[in-house]
């Protein structure tokens, strides 16, 4: 599947979504998010064919735990899950993406600082404090994986990343309607910065895909 093509298909039916969600319909809701999703996985199948099998398969799975069908058998447990899938997924980029990116230590006790702040300021208020610890750990494990993953200078689709990533924890954190937007945004960030990413290794110029 083409870029453009991916696009088209992708953004086409993005106001499908968004309308589903501003009328509260969920067959609208959870069909458009099904088709993103398939959008998203075959274009990245297609376009990545001699990518190690770990890389294609982490990704499918990720994009799979944020289909509506499995967030609702999951439930809470999707959330740290699809984090760390990803973070599995970054990890793997980074040790296959040589010379290896400096580690950004400021960005990592950023992070951290953040995630503390969050856990404290909405403490008074948690019923049970384990499943959002774990929720906010995995999160920034997540955030600083992608940051680790890229040497975003020269590797621009890294931002791709970046954004879904980011997007991808918000809708962990906000209601169901919102945060099935936030994962279609996040799916497309993730897929198809990953897929220009793995096209600048191989040497493939963007404008033949």
């Amino acid at each position: 599947m083409k870029p453009v093509v991916f696009n088209s298909l992708y953004w086409g039916t993005m106001p499908i979504l968004l309308w589903g969600c501003f009328v509260n319909s969920a067959w609208l809701k959870e069909l458009s998010m099904v088709l993103l999703i398939v959008y998203a996985a075959v274009f990245f199948i297609s376009g990545t064919r001699y990518t190690p099998t770990l890389i294609r398969v982490l990704l499918i799975i990720g994009l799979a735990i944020t289909s509506p069908p499995l967030v609702h058998l999951l439930a809470g447990a999707s959330i740290p899950l699809v984090h760390i899938v990803y973070i599995a997924f970054f990890l793997k980029i980074r040790y296959t993406n040589y010379p290896l990116p400096t580690c950004k230590w400021a960005f990592i006790f950023l992070t951290e600082a953040l995630g503390l702040a969050i856990f404290f300021y909405f403490l008074p208020t948690l019923e049970t404090v384990w499943p959002v610890v774990l929720c906010l750990f995995t999160a920034s494990i997540a955030l600083q994986s992608v940051m680790h993953a890229f040497r975003l200078s020269d590797q621009p689709a890294g931002w791709y990343c970046l954004a879904g990533i980011s997007f991808l924890i918000a809708g962990g954190a906000l209601p169901p309607t919102i945060s099935l937007i936030c994962y279609a945004l996040a799916n497309y960030g993730l897929v198809y910065g990953a897929t220009r990413y793995i096209w600048q290794k191989q040497g493939i110029p963007y404008a033949i895909r």
